[in-house]
């Protein structure tokens, strides 16, 4: 009768964990929006780059070896825009680390060229926070 009355409580704690642990299905909506509006209005997206930002030039192979110390900043940036992926050969992959990273890799593998962007999640807003201009896909 006791393991009966144990057997009782056990199993809905046990059932209950079960499904505590399963992993969540992460939603990026929240994400999606904002590179919607990142990607069309071009004050919310100066105000969405962390300054000086890292990464490497367009064409970086013509700035020498050398490209430690090279930043984007307010002054040699150039507004991005959408791509329109049914008029280019561009193709989009976004890779997620956790739920406040993520990567995105456009390439486009006739030409051999692509791009990529670093997107994180700082104090509740998502930001870019590298990026690497067009240049030769190693």
């Amino acid at each position: 009768m006791m393991f009966k009355a144990k057997i009782f409580y056990l199993l809905p704690l046990l059932t209950l964990l079960v499904f505590a642990c399963r992993p969540r299905k992460a939603d990026y909506s929240e994400f999606n929006q904002f590179y919607a509006q990142f990607m069309q209005d071009s004050l919310f997206q100066v105000q969405h780059i962390n300054f000086p930002l890292e990464g490497i030039p367009d064409n970086a192979s013509s700035y020498g070896d050398d490209l430690s110390s090279f930043r984007w900043t307010a002054d040699n940036w150039r507004m991005h825009r959408p791509i329109d992926f049914a008029q280019t050969q561009f193709e989009q992959n976004f890779e997620t680390i956790g739920d406040e990273l993520i990567i995105e890799n456009l390439s486009d593998p006739q030409s051999g060229y692509g791009m990529i962007r670093r997107w994180a999640k700082l104090g509740g807003e998502w930001s870019l926070i590298y990026y690497a201009g067009i240049n030769p896909i190693r």
